[in-house]
This record gives structure tokens, C-alpha cells and sequence, in this order.
């Protein structure tokens, strides 16, 4: 009987929500050849290619699109039962994060929570603007992480500035036609409110971040994207069919972490401030 490793499938998630294997790795304090070779191993375990090279990055096959849906919803359901069985998912801390925020806030974050609960685990969940309200109202998480309002108990830690990209190169991209997460997703309403009426339209949805730079490297059409986040090979920044507006960036720190929930967020914030100078 083949069976999924559970393992296996948060780092197919985190290399889907961070479009890419090297940045999967930093964020989930793994070496690249683990994340690899968990890659490999669901491959071998279902008999298909999940993953293909596009120049120097990384895209997804459809049988891997297809895992990847899939992975978040299993994962969901695993982790929402050993929630429920041992009623707080053990001595485990957990960062709750939107795969448009920065790997090295996420990295931060998890640095932190190591420094004063050292030999507690840190798992990750990454997740759409929807889903992560829903993970702090439930109180699933230690450190939520968003480009969303996260409601009572959040806090703001910027506003980051948007620009539109399209492919690096020397083909016409059509400006009218849009790259776009599928929908819930605050990125989207933010782009879709900034065109209403200037006659773009969406020309592909993506389910993740992988999906949405591949198109626009293909040359499908244009995206807006949070400025200083991370530089994205193979992308060109272009003034776009409309102005942009800010993206809230905000934060929750679990008060069932005491006296460390402060220092956690003041970590947070001070990475922002270097990572995003003047949000």
C-alpha cells in the first residue's frame, strides 16, 4: 500500500508556498538536500515526476499542482486532529505564516521562539489570508504572520509597497491580462481594486507562489508582488495598468507564550524594519 509521509509533505508545501527548494530549506531549518530528497521520495512513493527545472527555477508538473492542492488539505486535517487529540499539538510551537511573507521574518520568528524554549519543537503552516484568520480565532498557532488584518490581538508591522513585474525578456507581455492567486487572497482584492474599470482581465490563477512566477515567466501576463520581500529571478518591474496600493503586514503573538511573547514581536518588528526599510 503506498502511503504519503507527512514530513515529506510540508516541505512540497513550503517549496510550493516559496517557489523554490533553497528558500523551502532556510525557512524549515532543513539542508537543501533533505528538502530534495523528500521531493524524491514522494516521487518514488507515487511513481511520477512532481517537479521540472524552468532555466535556473523550479516548477511544478501537473501530477505535482495536483499533490500540492491535495498536501494542504491533508496536512490541514492531520494537523487540526493532533490538535484536537492532545490539545495543543504537544510541547510543538507553531508559526503560522502567508507565503508571500518574508522568509527571513518567518526564520526570525522561529529563531526566537528557539532562544527561550530551547529542545521545543517549531512546525510551520502556511496558509491564504482565509485560513490563517481562522488559525487565530481557533488559537492554533504561536506566531501568525500575514499581509491581512489577523483581527483582535494583531498588530501592524508595515505597510509594504506593491509593483507590477512581468517576464525578464525581449517578448511582448500583454499588460491587460493578469497573473493572480486563486481566490481567497488579499494580494488579489488589492490588484483587482487597483484595475477595476482600466479592461485588464485575469488570465491565469495559480494556487501558490510557484504557480503565479512561472506563468508571468512564461510570459502569460503581469503580477504585483510586495516590493523587498525578495528579489524573483527572472522577473522585470514595469509601472503596470494602474497605481498600487500598500499591503498591511501584521503579526500575532500567542499571549500563552508570557513574558516571551514580547520579545518575539520586537524580533519581528526590528527584522521588518531591515527587510522593508520605511514600511
Amino acid at each position: 500500500m503506498r502511503t504519503l509521509d507527512i514530513t515529506a509533505l510540508r516541505s512540497l508545501t513550503a517549496v510550493s508556498s516559496f517557489a523554490g527548494v533553497a528558500r523551502a530549506a532556510e525557512i524549515l531549518h532543513l539542508s537543501q538536500p533533505t528538502v530534495s530528497g523528500h521531493l524524491r521520495r514522494l516521487e518514488a512513493e507515487l511513481g511520477t515526476p512532481l517537479t521540472h527545472r524552468m532555466g535556473r527555477n523550479i516548477a511544478f508538473t501537473s501530477a505535482g499542482e495536483e499533490l500540492v492542492r491535495r498536501a494542504h488539505r491533508l496536512l490541514a486535517l492531520h494537523d487540526d486532529a493532533v490538535d484536537a487529540l492532545t490539545g495543543s499539538a504537544g510541547d510543538e510551537l507553531v508559526v503560522a505564516a502567508s507565503d508571500l511573507a518574508a522568509a527571513p521574518l518567518i526564520r526570525v520568528a522561529a529563531t526566537a521562539l528557539q532562544e527561550r524554549f530551547p529542545g521545543r519543537p517549531v512546525r510551520f503552516r502556511f496558509h491564504r489570508s482565509e485560513r490563517l484568520r481562522a488559525i487565530v480565532h481557533e488559537g492554533a498557532a504561536d506566531v501568525v504572520i500575514a499581509f491581512t488584518d489577523l483581527g483582535p490581538g494583531s498588530v501592524t508591522l508595515g505597510h509594504a509597497e506593491l509593483g507590477w513585474f512581468r517576464a525578464d525578456s525581449d517578448d511582448p507581455v500583454p499588460e491587460e491580462r493578469l497573473v493572480l492567486f486563486t481566490r481567497p487572497c488579499s494580494l488579489r482584492e488589492a490588484i483587482e481594486d487597483a484595475v477595476e474599470g482600466r479592461g485588464v482581465s485575469v488570465a491565469r490563477e495559480a494556487l501558490d507562489l510557484t504557480g503565479v512566477l512561472s506563468a508571468v515567466r512564461e510570459g502569460v501576463g503581469i503580477t504585483a508582488l510586495p516590493l523587498g520581500h525578495r528579489i524573483e529571478v527572472g522577473l522585470r518591474r514595469v509601472e503596470g495598468p494602474a497605481p498600487l496600493p500598500t499591503l498591511r503586514l501584521s503579526a500575532l503573538v500567542s499571549p500563552r507564550l508570557g513574558p516571551a511573547a514580547k520579545p518575539v514581536l520586537e524580533a519581528l518588528r526590528a527584522e521588518t524594519a531591515r527587510v522593508q526599510p520605511g514600511v
